[in-house]
């Protein structure tokens, strides 16, 4: 009985507590005051406000200035409130968009208390679409070129620039609140405006001048890069990247346009550059995926099934998938390693038969084409983009395959080893080809290695003599090059004898 008194008695307590804790608790009431401010602006300003902000009863905590597009939040500034009574000054910034003429935006302050108690607070501005002077091209190195205003909204400028050109756009600033602004492409490969965006990739004509154009409305800008890959225009993935799957058949020729070749990296397990420029394509038959990287000037190609990345069929047709270290591609400063999905598709040269080419080459600071390090290889082919299928059986091809590689009990492809268990390293600069052939069946594939030309031969050290004379002397005591002679001619001259020096 005494035990249930004294849990009664706490729960009156506890009650008791929690009526005191809502007679003390206050809301309190927010208060602000628009002291300062623009009722108009420019798309791209930096807008000041100053808001006298106060609570007499509570502890104020933000304020918030939200601009407001329609019903969408564009914008947004918060302010740390640490004194009631006192004014604060901010800025919100106008966002400039694509084909928004001028109109009116809601600039909404809400005010809060540590308590969360709000008030709100709206205040109509007027928007204009800034007018230019001009505007500015900026290239990659830093290089600017005045863009003249054409009409209003167009801006243009005429040079010879390189056929690609990768360039900014940055404006002046308009008004006393106007921001400098940039253009470039986005993440989703759209022109925007902002700090992180990137480089636009112009195209032209590298052998005469060509015009640079922007319009600040829209933002189109001309000339883009236009790239036919066999005819078909390749999508852009980002400022750098551009993409085509379709089928192409062996022995094809592919014009490329749209990209100045100089200076590429072609895949020698899947191209063949021609004098006139085309590319041959070597592969079997079937659908692939061509990614031309325009910043590092290579194709990357993958077999697909469908809209999938193929693997090896049964029937033992499809792609090989590259995984290990020692082996990478366009160059070793690209190993393919071990992580799942960065495996490099081996074509099918030949019905059933997988080929992959390269120069060997260091570790590090390596280049395009170097696509075997020479001392050390630890590799392995898959049936995916990945770990899954892969071979129960392999053997090495008797054609001087087993004099250059080995196979480990995974069917890892390794250097083969000296008497100490240390690879023997590979004719530096020399060019492999490493096959995978199963004509016999996916259990009974043979794997060769062998050189396909020798390495740059590099010359021998020369050895300069020179050879010293000294004409004689008077004396047998003089100094000169060389021993003097035990008695002198019969001129009474002693003549040193020639020295070489190596």
């Amino acid at each position: 009985m005494k035990k249930s008194i004294y849990i009664i008695l706490a729960l009156i307590g506890i009650l008791g507590m929690n009526s005191c804790s809502d007679d003390e608790y206050l809301a309190g009431n927010p208060d602000m005051e628009f002291i300062a401010g623009k009722v108009s602006a420019l798309y791209g300003d930096s807008l000041p406000f100053t808001i006298k902000a106060s609570d007499v009863e509570v502890p104020l905590s933000t304020l918030k200035a939200k601009l407001f597009y329609g019903e969408e939040q564009v914008s947004e500034t918060v302010i740390r409130t640490k004194t009631s009574g006192s004014d604060y000054t901010g800025k919100v910034f106008i966002p400039y968009y694509p084909n928004v003429i001028d109109g009116r935006a809601t600039l909404k302050f809400v005010l809060q208390n540590i308590h969360f108690t709000i008030t709100e607070m709206e205040q109509e501005v007027v928007l204009s679409r800034p007018d230019f002077p001009y505007v500015t091209l900026v290239d990659e190195m830093g290089e600017e070129y005045l863009m003249k205003k054409k009409s209003l909204y167009n801006y243009g400028v005429t040079g010879k620039f390189p056929q690609d050109l990768k360039a900014y756009i940055k404006t002046p600033k308009v008004g006393e609140n106007g921001n400098e602004l940039t253009f470039g492409w986005d993440n989703d490969n759209l022109l925007s405006e902002g700090k992180n965006v990137n480089p636009i990739t112009f195209s032209g004509t590298a052998s005469e001048p060509y015009e640079v154009t922007f319009n600040a409305l829209t933002y189109e800008v001309t000339p883009l890069v236009n790239v036919l890959f066999d005819g078909e225009k390749m999508t852009a993935q980002d400022a750098n990247t551009y993409l085509i799957q379709k089928s192409f058949t062996q022995g094809q020729s592919i014009v490329v346009t749209g990209i100045d070749m100089n200076g590429w990296w072609i895949n020698p397990d899947y191209f063949k550059k021609e004098s006139n420029g085309t590319l041959t394509f070597l592969p079997v038959d079937g659908k692939y995926r061509v990614v031309a990287n325009m910043k590092q000037k290579y194709f990357g190609i993958t077999r697909m099934d469908g809209d999938k990345e193929a693997g090896l069929s049964d029937a033992g047709h499809g792609a090989l998938w590259l995984m290990g270290w020692g082996v990478g591609s366009p160059s070793m400063d690209f190993q393919f390693g071990w992580d799942a999905g960065s495996n490099y598709c081996v074509p099918e040269i030949s019905s059933k038969k997988y080929q992959f080419i390269g120069t060997t080459g260091p570790e590090h600071n390596s280049v395009f084409g170097q696509r075997f390090r020479y001392d050390y290889i630890s590799a392995k082919f898959f049936f995916q983009n990945g770990y899954g299928g892969e071979f129960s059986q392999l053997t090495l091809a008797d054609d001087g395959t087993k004099s250059l590689i080995r196979l480990t009990d995974s069917k890892n492809i390794e250097l083969l080893l000296d008497g100490n268990d240390k690879p023997i390293p590979l004719e530096e600069g020399a060019t492999y080809a490493l096959t995978v052939d199963l004509s016999a069946g996916n259990d009974k594939g043979v794997v060769s290695f062998k050189k396909i030309s020798d390495g740059e031969v590099k010359p021998e050290p020369t050895v300069v003599q020179t050879l010293y004379f000294d004409f004689g002397s008077s004396s047998a005591t003089s100094p000169g090059k060389g021993d003097p002679t035990v008695n002198p001619d019969d001129n009474g001259n002693y003549w040193n004898k020639v020295t070489t020096k190596k």
